[in-house]
């Protein structure tokens, strides 16, 4: 049993740490700034009259922007 910790270990330290330092904008990517600023609002579902443009900062809400016309 230990034995598998252990290379577990060195699994998360050979993949998953690399890859946060090449990539750090993966780990916290909050668009609400930005879904605020382009006039749209961060929610839970999108109306039929709004567009889902993109994520916010949990992925179960939305930007809903309105769709013109």
């Amino acid at each position: 049993m230990k034995i598998h910790l252990l290379f577990f270990i060195l699994f998360l330290l050979v993949t998953v740490l690399p890859a946060k330092r090449k990539y750090p904008q993966y780990g916290s990517l909050d668009l609400s700034k930005e879904c605020i600023d382009g006039n749209g609002r961060c929610r839970n579902y999108c109306p039929e009259n709004e567009v889902r443009i993109a994520y916010c900062i949990r992925p179960g809400t939305h930007c809903c922007l309105e769709s013109e016309g």
